[in-house]
């Protein structure tokens, strides 16, 4: 089984990208991806653009019985009382399974008011975060989840792209001094990858393609760095299976 713990779905304001069913489906149908968790694209920075994209997601898991699990994303500089009532209504509603933030997009400080304050309703809800990591500096910086990490040890973050390869040092030190932080190394080179897997264990690493043109090499650079079938299975599947709560 393979799950792809981070893809994208829509139209991307931020990057100018689109990603839609006929995409996801034609990459995960020829190289045989199973699962997914599908995130919004940045969309415009309204509440009503977030919620009718968080429906769109929504619907695209009911058409498809199972196969995907929806993640919100909702800009954590919008009014406290909208960001929770939109991310519970994603929870308890729409059934989905994480929270994304991405600091790049959002102009969002991982480790100050807002974000902080995302994280106080992750840990009400008992669901992971995942937190864009790399390019966009100085929010995107690894080290900014540090204190986040460490003031909400119950709240399993997930470090998407594992800082990139220009930040992944500092990624690794985190998730190091952190044992509820994760690593999602799509688009990092295949020696980080190894590197990653050697110190923190697989345990604490999963598979994603970020965007589903991806898939192939994605694959190609986790069975390269690679050939143990238990490692690749926790890869694969058994972390996001366990982070997400999949129950597959």
């Amino acid at each position: 089984m393979i799950i792809d713990a981070h893809a994208h779905y829509g139209h991307d304001y931020v990057f100018d990208e689109d990603n839609y069913d006929d995409t996801l489906l034609y990459w995960y149908d020829t190289y045989g991806i199973q699962h997914a968790v599908i995130q919004p694209s940045v969309p415009r920075p309204y509440i009503e653009d977030t919620a009718k994209v968080h429906d769109e997601i929504y619907e695209l898991c009911k058409k498809h019985g199972g196969r995907f699990f929806g993640m919100a994303s909702i800009h954590p500089h919008f009014r406290p009382e909208d960001y929770d009532a939109e991310l519970v209504r994603c929870i308890k509603t729409l059934g989905f399974v994480g929270v994304k933030i991405t600091p790049i997009g959002h102009a969002a400080h991982p480790a100050l008011e807002s974000c902080m304050h995302a994280y106080e309703t992750c840990a009400a809800l008992d669901i992971p975060v995942m937190i864009h990591t790399g390019d966009g500096l100085p929010f995107s910086d690894p080290m900014n989840l540090l204190k986040p990490a460490k003031s909400f040890p119950g709240v399993k973050f997930i470090m998407a792209h594992a800082g990139s390869d220009a930040m992944f040092a500092a990624a690794l030190y985190v998730s190091e001094m952190c044992p509820n932080v994760y690593l999602e190394p799509s688009w990092l080179n295949i020696y980080n990858l190894k590197r990653a897997i050697a110190c923190i264990g697989p345990g604490r690493i999963m598979f994603s393609s970020d965007m589903p043109l991806n898939v192939p090499v994605e694959l190609a650079k986790y069975q390269t760095a690679t050939d143990d079938p238990a490692i690749l299975d926790q890869l694969f599947y058994k972390t996001a299976n366990e982070v997400f709560r999949l129950n597959l």
